[in-house]
């Protein structure tokens, strides 16, 4: 059955989600990890995690019927001779595992790293992945302790094949089922239902809401209907007077709302910013100044989508969007982010808020076909009522798929409008 809830946003029920989710998990295994060992060149990878301190991969790797490691778990991919596909093992008991996992029974007096000590001698890989990683924390889940007793359990004739297994890991960890990106739709769809029931006099009071006020409002709301934030929203303001270009305080009439704000629904996460205006005794739309200041972030959106193709890397995109935001008189900054199972997940980065230059090794890696980003950015414009520059800030949730990046959704082209009284 599904959950209906108020102001049309529709919430599956917990059983329905599972199921979707248990599917993905099933084709994942079966389709895209087979193709990942094999592109990677790699005969086992392992994933280890200990109960309360969870590999962030081996979150990826659960059925909905298991929820946490359970003391240890020990997931085995083995593609060395195996013609077509892959063996999958988990070193457990649990037998939820199944389908997905052969569970790999222990002999009398084992421990899990003795019946891993005898699947490795069983296979006798060539090279053996761990998740260790320098640079991507969603990698790097072993812990020191499992490192330092798996070499010692695997012995010399072993531990010399273990590998980082960074590159397949990230691969897993940002590659989308066509599935999944048709659900994404419904996931950026129930964000932007959320901004728009949030920018709204329902919500927002001039002289009275606070800008903490508003992301309380957002956090119950996404509570209430049984989600999660993809991380703490914000709201600030950018004010005709204001000292700063993002203060906090008491909306006011005549100011611009910020809003950055996602969720984590089916296992998946959005990143939005959005902005609505507040009207002025005398407005009765947002001042042409602040009109023309969007559209011009919505010309360096264009941008982004023209420039972005197959097998550019990060840096190769964020240096020619700048190059050409600059031949169209744009002041725009581009901090754009992989989206997945993390907010900010596996990928390519595209530029940092603090680092508006090629950023090493994480700023290198390529954009590949059903990917997700979150294309964050902002352009600063002078306003001639407000007489200043002032900075808009945007971000959506997009895709890169068929050699293109596409929206989700509609993308924002004009401010929402809160009366200046209610």
């Amino acid at each position: 059955m599904t959950l209906h809830t108020q102001n049309s946003i529709q919430i599956l029920s917990i059983s329905e989600q599972e199921k979707i989710m248990d599917h993905w998990l099933q084709d994942r295994l079966n389709q895209l990890l087979p193709l990942l060992m094999k592109k990677h060149n790699i005969d086992m990878w392992l994933t280890i995690s200990k109960e309360y301190n969870e590999d962030p991969l081996a979150k990826t790797f659960f059925p909905s019927a298991i929820d946490s490691s359970r003391r240890i778990t020990i997931f085995a991919f083995v593609s060395k001779n195996q013609s077509t596909g892959i063996k999958r093992f988990v070193i457990s008991s649990n037998k939820k595992f199944e389908p997905f996992y052969s569970c790999y029974s222990l002999q009398d007096s084992e421990d899990s790293f003795d019946g891993l000590k005898r699947l490795v001698d069983t296979y006798d890989p060539d090279s053996i992945a761990v998740n260790t990683s320098m640079h991507y924390a969603f990698c790097d889940g072993l812990s020191h302790s499992n490192l330092e007793y798996l070499g010692k359990v695997l012995g010399k004739q072993h531990a010399n094949k273990l590998v980082s297994s960074e590159n397949i890991a990230i691969d897993w960890l940002q590659t989308r089922l066509d599935s999944e990106l048709d659900m994404y739709k419904e996931l950026e769809s129930i964000t932007k239902e959320i901004v728009r029931q949030t920018f709204s006099n329902e919500h927002i009071i001039p002289h009275k809401s606070s800008t903490q006020d508003i992301v309380q409002w957002i956090r119950q709301r996404v509570r209430d209907l049984g989600l999660k934030t993809s991380f703490y929203p914000t709201v600030d303001i950018q004010r005709k007077e204001g000292t700063s270009d993002r203060i906090e305080g008491t909306v006011l009439p005549g100011d611009i709302l910020h809003l950055d704000f996602g969720i984590e629904y089916l296992g998946l996460c959005t990143d939005t910013q959005q902005l609505a205006y507040i009207l002025s005794d005398d407005d009765k739309e947002p001042p042409a100044g602040l009109k023309s200041a969007l559209k011009a972030a919505n010309k360096f959106e264009d941008i982004f989508f023209e420039i972005s193709k197959e097998g550019m890397s990060g840096n190769d995109i964020f240096l020619e969007a700048v190059k050409e935001a600059r031949k169209n008189n744009l002041d725009a900054m581009l901090y754009s982010h992989p989206i997945g199972y993390h907010c900010h997940g596996a990928g390519p980065i595209i530029g940092l808020y603090d680092k508006q230059e090629s950023i090493p090794i994480r700023g290198e890696r390529h954009v590949k076909n059903n990917t997700c980003y979150a294309l964050e950015f902002n352009i600063r414009q002078f306003i001639h009522e407000w007489n200043k520059s002032v900075p808009i800030y945007l971000e959506e949730t997009v895709c890169f798929k068929d050699g293109k990046m596409q929206y989700f959704t509609d993308r924002q082209t004009e401010y929402y409008v809160i009366d200046p009284e209610w």
